[in-house]
């Protein structure tokens, strides 16, 4: 039986899914539009698509998961079903397929049965749990190293060594926390209302911690006060000191993490510095920011959005390694 093997990204915004032999293949938002008739849930759209669709009356738009964990079940299945159908081939004989699942560090123990089992349920046929800081720390080659994996509903912070993760933590601030941040913002200092995605474009548009940056935008609004259309110009001051608070208690998670790691271990963890991945360590001069707050190297990775999971694709070609890792015996 042919066998066929998957880097899953268990994205809270995002899916990736890697497919060893062909690359990165799928890169989709981690949305569906589902409909129920007669008391059964039936999948309308996926991805990009769910996004962009126009939602029917009986029809509703759902983020499966959520900071990280499966938020709803049977909507997790239909969405990774559906991603990995694209994936297989048509055959009458099914492929075997086997997942390497990029997880949030900060999972119970219920939460990442939950993930195991909604990807069985989809059709894998055998999962394997990593934590992304693993993964990543994997992508760049380092024995030792601080990551700070930036996602939209969490962040992860980890000490890594070879024989696995030291210390580490999730923190319930991401990208979404940050567009949730501008829009209270918007509303605290001039009384208008913005959509959450008009907050995304915001914070892709103008959102700098650089001091040097001050752009501009113009977006559209709706005045508290007179409940009707208007039109805001913001600025990345503005913004920058609205999301600001927010990193700095990454910043302090990050402090929290290093405090529990073993002093043998701090000369090789401090020489290699802190490595910042996710979607938002493309915000301009986050790493200069977080560098000055903690008065040590930061560098944000390469493609730092797909870090993880082309990580976790390396151990294809060393499964001995991923078994020392997570302690599993006879993988291969």
């Amino acid at each position: 039986m042919k066998t066929i093997d998957l880097v899953i990204n268990v994205g809270t915004r995002n899916t990736g899914i890697y497919q060893q032999g062909r690359g990165l293949i799928i890169k989709e938002p981690s949305a569906v539009v589902i409909t129920n008739r007669g008391g059964k849930m039936s999948l309308v759209e996926s991805g990009r698509a769910a996004v962009q669709a126009k939602v029917g009356a009986k029809e509703q738009l759902l983020y499966p998961i959520k900071e990280g964990a499966v938020f709803h079940e049977r909507a997790a299945v239909l969405m990774y079903k559906e991603f990995i159908g694209r994936i297989l081939p048509y055959s009458p004989f099914k492929p075997k397929v086997r997942a390497l699942a990029n997880i949030s560090c900060g999972l119970t123990a219920v939460e990442r049965r939950d993930v195991e089992n909604v990807l069985i349920r989809a059709g894998v046929g055998e999962v394997i749990l990593l934590e992304s800081p693993l993964a990543a720390a994997e992508f760049l080659g380092l024995e030792y190293a601080v990551i700070v994996d930036i996602g939209a509903g969490k962040t992860e912070i980890a000490v890594t060594s070879p024989s696995g993760i030291i210390s580490g933590c999730s923190v319930n601030i991401g990208g979404d926390t940050f567009n949730q941040a501008i829009m209270d913002y918007v509303t605290d200092v001039f009384r208008q209302k913005i959509k959450f995605s008009t907050a995304e474009k915001i914070k892709k548009s103008i959102l700098s911690f650089s001091p040097a940056d001050n752009a501009s935008c113009v977006v559209e609004s709706r005045s508290i006060q007179a409940d009707s259309a208007s039109s805001l110009k913001l600025e990345t001051r503005g913004i920058r000191q609205a999301v600001a608070p927010l990193v700095d208690k990454i910043a302090e998670a990050i402090v929290a993490v290093c405090s529990q790691m073993p002093t043998n271990i701090y000369d090789d963890v401090a020489s290699s510095g802190m490595h910042i991945c996710g979607g938002s360590a493309n915000i301009p001069a986050i790493d200069r920011y977080l560098a000055e707050k903690l008065d040590w190297e930061a560098y944000v990775i390469n493609e730092p959005d797909n870090a993880c999971v082309m990580g976790a694709a390396h151990f294809f070609d060393n499964p001995g390694k991923l078994g020392r890792l997570l302690n599993l015996q006879n993988l291969r």
